[in-house]
């Protein structure tokens, strides 16, 4: 995920104490900011949250072969009892397949193996590669009865992948943490899938800035609190495949990579749905998604080309809470060259 950053002004002398944290989990760096009255608390505290992460990237990553998921049934008719943090993860996903209608698809993992040599290779799968691995993925290739915590595989070859929606579940969790520990005045950043908490001392929630697709584009500032926010978009994950752009974002509905660029960001309830609707509604028409925003209540904005539209603000996007920005404290580096984490801070309002 690319596109949120956090931005730090200048705080007066606050009742408890900020502290900032750094590990590298899936894959990726992942960053606390809490408040707590002493260190030990909030060492205790931010322990526990990286902990949380790592056991999600244990049960959820396709990179390990001996990941939960990765353990699933992957022949047809194969039947497997399911529980714990992928059964949670397999709940949140159909939901999320139902809402979108399909857009949001959890059983990709056989096209998403495909599209990553390619990306490797530079060269588009040959056409009984990609289809062998179409006909593995997609609604229909698996069944989860989440009453009796029954996962079946539906076809040959089916594979899941979570990838749009695990670091959202961490980033929850890891909040969920912290909250137990006694710091909700927190903040956990998961490569740009972001869990806000309760506000900062003295500051009426979290200043998060979402950068634009395109550099012709605005910026937005948002002050947030006790929600979800990410987003999700190709804008440092772009590849050439066969001389041509690529996303690494999948269309479910094709098994192929999107190639206009596309990005969106959603503020959610919570990570989880923040991060699942982003993916989501990068791959749908303007108008779709519009009506799944209003459906799902979030808040939303989607840039994409102004063949398409441009900068396009969704259900809820107008009246969230907007500050400006303080340009000294603004990260100064550019981009990276693959999804990077947000650098955040918050704060009362900066002067305008």
């Amino acid at each position: 995920m690319i596109g949120a950053a956090l931005l730090a002004c200048a705080l007066s002398v606050p009742a408890s104490q900020r502290f900032d944290f750094t590990e590298r989990h899936m894959g990726v760096e992942v960053r606390v900011r809490l408040y707590a009255s002493d260190e030990a608390t909030a060492r205790s505290a931010a322990r526990a949250a990286f902990d949380r992460v790592h056991a999600w990237d244990e049960v959820l990553s396709d990179w390990h072969e001996d990941s939960d998921a990765m353990r699933l049934p992957h022949h047809a008719g194969d039947v497997a009892t399911v529980g714990g943090r992928l059964a949670q993860a397999l709940d949140a996903s159909i939901l999320a397949r139902e809402a979108t209608g399909g857009a949001f698809e959890p059983s990709l993992g056989a096209l998403t193996r495909v599209w990553r040599q390619a990306r490797r290779e530079r060269r588009a799968p040959d056409a009984a590669t990609l289809q062998a691995a179409r006909d593995a993925s997609g609604a229909g290739s698996f069944e989860w009865n989440p009453a009796s915590r029954r996962f079946t595989a539906m076809r040959e070859g089916v594979r899941l992948d979570f990838g749009a929606i695990a670091q959202g579940i961490a980033a929850d969790d890891a909040l969920r943490a912290l909250r137990e520990g006694g710091c909700a005045q927190a903040l956990v950043d998961v490569s740009g899938d972001i869990a806000v908490g309760a506000p900062p001392p003295g500051a009426d929630g979290w200043r998060i800035r979402i950068e634009a697709e395109f550099d012709d584009q605005p910026t937005d500032t948002l002050l947030l609190h006790d929600c979800g926010v990410s987003t999700s978009g190709d804008r440092a994950q772009r590849t050439m495949i066969d001389g041509h752009a690529a996303s690494h974002i999948l269309d479910p509905g094709t098994g192929i990579p999107l190639t206009a660029p596309r990005q969106a960001t959603v503020v959610a309830a919570d990570a989880t749905t923040a991060d699942a609707m982003a993916t989501a509604l990068c791959v749908l028409p303007a108008d779709t998604c519009r009506s799944i925003a209003a459906t799902n209540h979030l808040a939303a904005r989607l840039d994409r080309t102004a063949a398409e539209g441009g900068v396009q603000p969704l259900e809820g996007w107008r009246v969230i809470r907007r500050v400006s920005s303080c340009p000294a404290d603004a990260p100064s580096a550019p981009a990276a060259a693959h999804p990077s984490p947000a650098s955040e801070a918050s704060g009362p309002p900066c002067s305008r």
